[in-house]
This record gives C-alpha cells, structure tokens and sequence, in this order.
C-alpha cells in the first residue's frame, strides 16, 4: 500500500491526514493571522496510531491547515465547518503493473503460453469520513462524491501519491512522487459503517463514517516526476545527395539510399533515355540534408531502467517544417540499432507538437491548448508514431535530419515509469 496520507485527484486534494488532525487537534498559533475558529469536536477525538508525515506541509506548500483554507470549506455552508476531512485507511492495486497472460493446454504435456499483456488496474479505497455532526459528514460525503466524479470524463483523470512514507529514508520526498493517468469511477463512495457519537451530544447520528469506493487506471505504469531537457545540438553536419528514397517508398531493400528529407530541393530535369529510373516510387534525387546529433544524459534511475521520453518540436521558421528523429546507442553508425524513429512533417511556422509518450498521442500546443493533429507525428515508413521508452542503463543520442537551415527547437521531457 502506498502512503495514505494524502491523495490528489485531477489536481484536487481529497485526503490529507496532516490537515484532518490539525483540524482535530489545532496546535498553538505562532501570529495573529493563524488565528481561525477550531472544529468544534477538536481536542475531543484520541488518534492511538498516527502515521502522517510531519513534514508534508511544507513540501506541498499548501498551509497553514486552518478550517477556512480547507478545500471544501465554504462559508455559506455551517456545516462545511464541521467536517474534518477524508482519512483514507486502506488502498488496494497501486503495487506492480497487472498481467494478463492464457495459457492453453497442449496436446502433449504441459501448455502454451499466449502474449504478455498489461491490463488495466483496479483499485479499491477505504476511507474515514470524520466530522463533528451528521450534518458535517454527509456535507463530507457530497464533497467527496464531487471531487470522485470529475473522473467520469471519457480518458479519465490524474491519481497523484506518494508510493511510500517519505519518512525514514535518505530518499527525496519528490522521487517518491507517482502519477496514476487515465483514472476513472467505477463505483461511488459508499457507506458501510456508522461511528462516532454526534458530536458533543449524545444519542445522535454518527459523525464519522467508514466509506468504500472503487476505480479503474486505464494506463497500467505508474509515473516519477517529469525532468525537462533542452536539445542543444552537440554536432551539426551537412551531407550532399544526389539520390534519395521517397518518404513513402515502402521497397528500399532494392538500393542502399537515405530518405528524402527537403521538401523544397527541385529534382533536376532528367533527360529521357532508355535506362530507366528506377520508380517506388524508386530514388529520388536530393541536394542535400543536415544531420544534427545530441547526447542524452543525466537521466532518471529507474529500477526497470525504462524511462519515457516525451517530445516538444516548435518551428521556430516561417515555412513548414519536416524533419526526421532517432535514437541510438552514443558513437553508433550501424543503421540497426536505431530506435524509436519520429517524423514531423508539415509542421506550419511557429506551431508547436508535442509527441507525448504518456498517453501515446501527439497533438499540437496552441498556447497551452491542445488540438488535434493529422499527418504531422508519424515515422519514416509511415507507420503510426508509437511511445518513445529508453533503456536508462544506455548512453543515447538523438539524431534530426531535416533540411539545411531548418529553424527548430526541441525539449524533452523525460519520466521514470514504474512495472
């Protein structure tokens, strides 16, 4: 179970035990500005086992926890002032990624195992709804209800945790930092114990209730923090061709030639003889390309060794751009062991894509909004863009080729992803 001492969802917090007892137990104000009315059952209510993380306030810098900066504090609701916060007890399914894999029997011994697949993962909550009045709980209950249902969009929402207590390790509280994406409701909050005693007053509803909910992460890994990189090309070389295979040539076995890169070089005029050119359409002629190269370092361990890498390309010319990227082992010339191959093709002046390794879709950055692309991301052969996930424990350069001149920039956001 990863530390169930505070939770975000879609950018909203819905449990934090540190907020929850300082609610219940407000500790002495340092100044005059800390001074907010107490909970009315503070001071009342014994916590034997606390495990909250002294130290959450502070990294999170969302303090101090006084009732009126609560999250769902509203002055206009008495008894949103008798709620105390969501203290969740229990999380299941945030360990390792799940695996789905048949095995069908043999004719002979043994059986025959089908493909590994990641599925997605199911999680189950159980939490406290603590309050100071019946009023206060359900008031609790709607709130929470409220912050779980902003998951019913169709690609779900952001879980954010800490996958252990920060506490007790040498390890930075922020590499311990996981992002669930693509979460989703699958069943409302509900309640299956009443306790507390009403408050200050005897023979009332229960003020604290023990509720259960459950959710489904559609994409199964777990994700660190994100470390940005800027390209910033450590070789620019320009090599002159005079043939070259078109982008769409799906026959290059027949002649050992590159790409064609440069959209805006004109063909010669060919004379007509009796040789013939060979079509693919076949080669191409090119003047030339520019290939720049790039080392990746300072990477983010990980105990898979699997990092994602997501790419930000803007045009930073007026006409359009196209240019081509991979990867591959540093010092390498041997066309095989390039990797994760990338086109941008037709990308018009001073737009940006990104392609993001995360969900595994690019789209274009239109001052912080995202919009639809088509055609734009895809690979040398035209197939389809897939995710980009290096080997950490590798050295890796980028490789762009593209026209002579081409005016772009490019940054990388680089996540370790859990298994």
């Amino acid at each position: 179970m990863p530390f169930r001492g505070w939770m975000e969802l879609n950018g909203e917090e819905f449990t934090n035990s540190s907020r929850l007892l300082a609610h219940l137990r407000p500790p002495a104000p340092t100044n005059d500005a800390d001074i907010a009315p107490p909970l009315s059952c503070s001071c009342d209510i014994a916590v034997p086992y606390d495990d909250t993380w002294p130290g959450l306030e502070a990294a999170l810098n969302n303090g101090p926890y006084t009732l009126d900066r609560a999250p769902w504090y509203d002055a206009s609701r008495p008894e949103s002032a008798e709620f105390a916060g969501v203290w969740v007890m229990d999380v299941q399914g945030l360990d390792t990624v799940p695996v789905q894999r048949d095995i069908a029997e043999a004719v002979c011994a043994g059986g025959v195992a089908s493909w590994a697949r990641d599925t997605s993962r199911n999680l189950t909550f159980s939490a406290l709804v603590v309050a100071c009045s019946n009023a206060g709980a359900r008031y609790g209950m709607n709130w929470l209800s409220c912050v779980l249902r902003q998951s019913n969009i169709r690609g779900g929402v952001d879980l954010k945790f800490y996958r252990s207590h920060p506490s007790g390790t040498s390890a930075p509280p922020a590499t311990q930092l996981r992002t669930a994406y693509g979460t989703v409701l699958t069943k409302s909050p509900t309640v299956v114990e009443f306790a507390g005693k009403g408050g200050s007053t005897r023979h009332r509803q229960a003020s604290v209730f023990r509720v259960e909910w459950e959710m489904t992460v559609t994409n199964p890994y777990l994700y660190g923090e994100s470390a940005t990189a800027a390209v910033g090309w450590d070789s620019i070389e320009e090599e002159s061709i005079e043939w070259a295979h078109a982008p769409d040539c799906s026959d290059t076995a027949s002649c050992d030639l590159p790409t064609i890169y440069n959209a805006e070089c004109a063909p010669p005029v060919i004379e007509l003889e009796a040789a013939q050119i060979p079509v693919c359409g076949g080669c191409l002629p090119l003047c030339s390309i520019e290939r720049r190269t790039w080392q990746l370092s300072g990477v983010l361990p990980s105990v898979c060794e699997e990092t994602t890498v997501s790419m930000r390309v803007k045009n930073d010319g007026t006409d359009p751009l196209t240019v081509n990227f991979f990867w591959r082992p540093c010092g390498s010339t041997d066309s095989c062991e390039t990797t994760a191959p990338m086109s941008v093709s037709g990308l018009p002046g001073g737009m940006t894509v990104v392609a993001d390794s995360i969900t595994g879709r690019p789209y274009i950055d239109n001052n912080g909004t995202r919009q639809r692309q088509v055609g734009i991301v895809t690979t040398p052969t035209g197939a389809p863009w897939r995710p980009i996930l290096l080997d950490t424990m590798l050295c890796w350069e980028l490789v762009a080729e593209s026209a002579p001149g081409a005016q772009y920039t490019v940054i990388l956001e680089l996540r370790e992803r859990d298994s």
